[in-house]
Formats: structure tokens, sequence, C-alpha cells
């Protein structure tokens, strides 16, 4: 059966060597299809005798596919290396360098193996979304607690600065005498008086983050000393119409040491 297809495959190549035109004609399909067939078992030679009893079972549809189809990829690149042996070279190069890997990864398990990581993935992101949703749990606790300690002070667009003004006014009631501090006792008002000129420092950060307002004395004094802070670029009117918090903001920021 192998003499068969060696002659089979040497009858092709004399015959492309001596017609150009060989490839497409009708005699090298058939030689093509002999050859498969010769590879496949279907086609016997005229010598061959009878297969006896004790011959092994023909080979499996599964074995007869594969086994065709490495014939016809090997079919192909012997046709390839007459018509292009420079793509041919190239392709053999190529096998040489699979050949000559540690391994072989089906692309199956590959891909079975990046479905394993991204369930992983998956795994991980959705602990990481639960685990912040409890930190988020956690943080409103907080900052209702100071909603409740300290009602004076409105909620602003920033929670964060008011709840940082929040604690500022606790720490400034605390600090201003131990009565404040006694267990059980409310905390005092964290408003100043309106009549105060100068606003503390308390007052400016809950300004600042929109959870408080000026009165009108403590108003133009700020606008006051916004104008110095910015070297009179602004005029009262400019700075009325920023609103409290803008200059508030000016304010604290110069004495930062930011402005």
């Amino acid at each position: 059966m192998k003499d068969l297809r060696d002659l089979l495959i040497d009858c092709r190549i004399e015959l492309r060597k001596l017609s150009r035109e060989f490839q497409k004609s009708e005699l090298c399909d058939r030689l093509d299809l002999a050859i498969q067939s010769v590879a496949a078992g279907t086609l016997a030679a005229p010598s061959e005798p009878p297969p006896a009893d004790n011959t092994p079972a023909p080979v499996s549809e599964k074995g007869q596919t594969a086994s065709q189809v490495a014939l016809a990829w090997q079919t192909a690149a012997r046709d390839l290396k007459f018509s292009d042996p420079a793509i041919h070279a190239r392709m053999g190069e190529k096998v040489m360098r699979l050949l000559g890997a540690r391994s072989l990864v089906d692309p199956a398990v590959e891909i079975h193996e990046l479905e394993r990581q991204i369930a992983e993935l998956r795994a991980q992101m959705a602990t990481k979304e639960k685990a912040a949703h409890a930190i988020e749990i956690e943080r409103d606790a907080v900052l209702g607690a100071l909603a409740s300690a300290v009602p004076a002070l409105k909620d602003g667009g920033d929670r964060l600065g008011v709840a940082l003004a929040r604690v500022d006014w606790l720490v400034a009631e605390l600090a201003k005498g131990p009565a404040s501090a006694a267990p059980g006792m409310p905390v005092r008002k964290a408003i100043p008086d309106p009549h105060d000129t100068v606003p503390t420092a308390e007052l400016l950060a809950a300004v600042a983050a929109g959870a408080a307002g000026f009165s009108k004395e403590q108003r133009e004094w700020s606008i006051g000393e916004a104008m110095v802070i910015s070297g009179f670029q602004f005029t009262p009117v400019e700075l009325i119409q920023k609103g409290d918090s803008a200059v508030a903001q000016m304010i604290v920021a110069a004495r930062k040491g930011v402005a």
C-alpha cells in the first residue's frame, strides 16, 4: 500500500515538472484522490492479497478523519514546496519552532483555563463589592450619628466636609468646659452668637462645607477679609454673588497657607 502511494506521488511530481498547468487538470485531481484513498485504506493495490481473518480491525471513523486531515495538510504542503518555496520554507520553520517548544497547548484547554480565570475574577469582584457596600453602610451610620449630635448644622452638598465641620463643633464644645463633656448631658448649641462679628474657625469650616451661613455682621467682616486676601481682585458685590461658602473657603485656604 505504501509503495503504491509513493508511486502515485512520484507520478504527480514528474507530471507537474512536464506541464505547468498540470495542477489545474482533471488528472491531477484524480491522482490526489487516489493518493488520499490509498492512505485511508479504501483503495487496495492489485498485487495485495485479500486480508486474512486475523487482520487488525479497521481504523475508527475518528482516526480516519484525523488521518485524512493530516494527509491533506501534508499534500498541500508538498504542493506548496513546488509552487511557492519561500512560503513552504517559512511554514517549515514555524513547524520546527512548535516542535521545539516544551509543550503545545490545545486551544480548547486554553479557553477552559481563561474561563476559569474569569470566574475567579468575577468572584473577587463580588467579594470586593460586598465589602464596599458594608463600608458604605458604616459610613452612613457615622454620618447619621454626627447629624443627630449636631443638628444645628444643616446637610450640604459636601457630605464629608459637613461631617468634619460637625466633628470640629463637637471638639470645640467639649473644650469649653467639663460640663459639656459630662455623660448624658446634651451638647450645647453649636451656632455662636449671631452678634459676634468675627466668625470662629469652626463656623468658617461649617460655612465652607455648606452646613451653615454667616450673619449680617459676619458676612460683612468675611467679605472685607476676602478682599484683602485676594489682593482686592474682587469687589464686595462680586464676593456676595459668590456666596458665603466661597468666601469662607477663601479665608480657610488662606489661613492654611494654600492661597
